[in-house]
């Protein structure tokens, strides 16, 4: 049935244009040893992560977080220069790194993931963290679902006593 087009009262403001969604989950992703199966991305800035080597399970999870519409979260004690091209070539919403006399280490990563949260109101029981070394533990702890990244044995013992997620570690490139 064809009711034609509806009149709006002129006290009824008209509706918004569409605008995408806001993000209520976020996945934080450690970058090096955990996205990426190397120990330091390049130190200058001015090319692209060293090797380029993928730690598939992880990126897959990455792109799966991406297609759910998640905000995705790039974690690294890289300066900002030196993770640019990672991060645009990921196409993710943020990146928490180091700055001047605020590395992005151990408690400093909980400590951001803690604030971009709350800066987005975004509740952390429902986020994701992927972390591989026990550094990581304030980042993993921040979430309601970590996944440890790996075999280290203080992050083994807290996937088991808070049933978390696991993945493998990244198999080493042989030259």
């Amino acid at each position: 049935m064809d009711i034609g087009p509806r009149t709006l009262q002129p006290s009824t403001p008209p509706s918004p244009a569409p605008r995408s969604r806001t993000p209520t989950v976020a996945a934080f992703f450690d970058v090096e040893g955990t996205l990426l199966a190397l120990s330091a991305l390049d130190p200058d800035g001015k090319g692209p992560p060293l090797g380029r080597l993928w730690h598939a399970p992880v990126l897959a999870a990455l792109h799966d977080h991406a297609a759910r519409g998640h905000l995705l979260v790039l974690v690294t004690p890289s300066p900002a220069e030196a993770v640019a091209p990672l991060a645009g070539h990921l196409g993710v919403d943020a990146v928490l790194c180091s700055r001047p006399r605020a590395p992005m280490r151990g408690q400093g990563k909980g400590y951001a993931a803690r604030a971009l949260l709350r800066e987005r109101a975004i509740l952390a029981a429902g986020c994701y963290a992927y972390a591989d070394e026990a550094a990581d533990l304030p980042l993993l702890a921040e979430v309601g679902h970590p996944v440890v990244v790996g075999d280290d044995p203080v992050l083994l013992r807290h996937a088991r006593r808070g049933n978390w997620a696991r993945l493998p570690a990244p198999v080493p490139r042989e030259t």
